[in-house]
C-alpha cells in the first residue's frame, strides 16, 4: 500500500511539474514593502536597512525589506522579508541556514514554534534556531509563506509551490525571518518571547505584502 501512495504522489508531483513549465504564471496585485508600516501594533521601527548590492543576485528577490523594530520595553528584533514574484521549477527560495551557515554562524538549537494560524487558517508553526558565531549567539525565527500558507519545512514548500501552481498558475512565494541577539549571561528564553512576538504581530501586517 505505502508504494502505491508513493507512487500516486510521484505522478501527481510529475504532472504538476509539467503545469509548472508550460503554463504562464500569474502574478498577483501587492503592495510594495516600501510601504511597510513603521508601527507594528506595539513595535516601532527603529532603522531600515538593506543587503550589500554583490548579495542581492544571491537572494533573488523581486522586493525585500530589512527593518529593526523596537519595542516599549525597549527590546528590538530584525525582520527581513523576501518576496519572489515567480519560483522556477526545480529551484528554491534561499534557506535562512545556508546564508547563515555561508557567514560562519552555527545552530547550537533548533526547534519549531508556533505563532497563531496563518491566513488560510491553519496553525502558523515556524522554525526556531539559536545560532553562534565568535561567542555571539541569535534567536533566529523563518518560515516560507506561499499564498497565505505559513511553511516551516524546506521539503514541503517545494511540493506546496508545484500544488499551488496547478492550482492557479501562481509561483510566488517569500521568506521571513526574525532575529535577535542574545544578551551575556541570557539562556534566549526572553530573546525567543521577543522573536516570538515580533514575528507573530508581523504574520497580520504582512498579508497585503504576501498576497493569499
Amino acid at each position: 500500500m505505502t508504494r502505491v501512495l508513493l507512487l500516486i504522489v510521484g505522478l501527481l508531483l510529475s504532472f504538476g511539474l509539467r503545469v509548472w513549465l508550460v503554463a504562464t504564471p500569474v502574478i498577483p496585485n501587492r503592495q510594495p514593502f516600501a510601504s511597510f508600516p513603521y508601527h507594528l501594533g506595539q513595535w516601532e521601527l527603529a532603522y531600515q536597512g538593506s543587503i550589500p548590492t554583490r548579495l542581492e543576485p544571491v537572494l533573488g528577490a523581486d522586493d525585500y525589506t530589512v527593518r529593526l523594530y523596537r519595542n516599549p520595553g525597549g527590546e528590538s528584533a530584525e525582520l527581513f522579508a523576501a518576496y519572489y514574484d515567480v519560483q522556477h521549477a526545480g529551484e528554491a527560495m534561499h534557506s535562512p541556514k545556508n546564508c547563515l551557515g555561508g557567514a560562519g554562524w552555527e545552530p547550537i538549537q533548533s526547534g519549531r514554534v508556533r505563532l497563531g494560524v496563518d491566513a488560510t487558517g491553519q496553525p502558523a508553526v515556524v522554525n526556531s534556531f539559536v545560532i553562534e558565531k565568535d561567542g555571539q549567539r541569535s534567536v533566529v525565527l523563518y518560515w516560507y509563506q506561499v499564498q497565505g500558507r505559513v511553511i516551516a519545512s524546506e521539503y514541503w514548500i517545494r511540493a506546496y509551490s508545484v500544488w499551488a501552481a496547478v492550482r492557479n498558475r501562481r509561483r510566488d512565494g517569500a521568506l521571513v525571518r526574525v532575529s535577535v541577539p542574545i544578551s551575556a549571561g541570557s539562556d534566549g528564553t526572553k530573546e525567543l518571547n521577543t522573536a516570538v512576538d515580533l514575528a507573530r504581530t508581523s504574520l497580520l501586517y504582512l498579508r497585503p505584502f504576501l498576497p493569499a
